[in-house]
């Protein structure tokens, strides 16, 4: 990088204005996050070595990371790490990226089965877990869970998750199982909650942000919907009597998607629950009872 700099708060400053330059929206935090991961800090820690001097050779393996971040590997991806629900998940070129909204679904989710030990919850598509283990983690003792994906290199990241970040007692909770969708789930369920790809081609291609990640986790078809449907059309063979449904989607798919689950099941009770943003982002149908 341009003038050598050699103290922590250089380091910023010099990180942040390459990031800039390459058109990063977040380059400011990319370059925290990514000084933090080569200097092993945490924020605090960070912010107070600011006016030091960096070590030997971590200027190079900054520079090293900051040459992949202009190439448009996620932060992610770099670090091998993501934040879900205060755990700190393992992640890939495999899988996608669990996103701070997929959160409020999880919220929902435990909501929904606090206070019923022996439930039963299908993760549908689950890719790197973030799913099935934070309901794993923090649910009630009785909890179990079917965690579904295509992708057996998503299923073995998830295996690896759920190892490294429950104790004996939570990973055995979740069985993780092989297939497309509701396929590898006989038997009735009481809650599924899925985030399955819900982009369309124009989508996905036209937004250099997800060009590191897999397109299988995605598109979604035409309209984004080709997989949802297909799961709500089989919903009725595995849900429980009373069972509930949580869907993350795009917010110009609620609308849809509610009628989907109204025609699917009559008289039910759907609504959709907003982001922080305020964009409908969640459709659910609430368990009777």
């Amino acid at each position: 990088m341009p003038g050598s700099p050699s103290t922590y708060q250089d380091l910023i400053r010099a990180g942040t204005t390459r990031l800039n330059d390459a058109g990063i929206e977040t380059a400011r935090l990319d370059t925290e996050v990514l000084l933090r991961e080569v200097a092993g800090l945490d924020r605090a820690g960070l912010f107070l070595r600011l006016p030091e001097r960096a070590p030997d050779g971590l200027e190079e393996r900054f520079a090293a990371l900051l040459d992949q971040r202009v190439a448009g590997a996620p932060v992610a991806y770099i670090t091998g790490r993501r934040e879900f629900m205060g755990l700190a998940f393992r992640v890939g070129p495999p899988v996608l990226i669990p996103r701070p909204e997929t959160e409020l679904l999880v919220e929902w989710a435990l909501e929904v089965i606090a206070g019923r030990p022996g439930v039963t919850v299908a993760d549908v598509g689950t890719g790197s877990g973030p799913i099935a283990i934070a309901v794993a983690a923090l649910a009630d003792p009785g909890v179990r869970i079917i965690a579904t994906d295509l992708s057996p290199a998503a299923l073995a990241i998830a295996g690896e998750n759920a190892a490294a970040l429950l104790d004996g007692g939570q990973r055995a909770r979740i069985e993780f199982r092989a297939g497309s969708l509701l396929e590898p789930v006989a038997g009735s369920v009481d809650l599924v909650l899925a985030n399955l790809p819900y982009l369309t081609p124009g989508q996905v291609d036209g937004n250099p942000d997800l060009a590191a990640e897999p397109r299988l986790a995605l598109d979604g078809g035409a309209d984004g919907l080709d997989l949802v449907r297909a799961l709500v059309e089989d919903l009725p063979r595995v849900l429980a009597p009373g069972g509930a449904v949580g869907l993350e989607l795009d917010p110009s798919q609620t609308a849809t998607v509610e009628g989907l689950l109204r025609d699917r099941f009559p008289g039910r009770t759907v609504r959709t629950i907003r982001d922080l943003a305020g964009w409908g982002r969640h459709v659910v149908m609430e368990p009777l009872g």
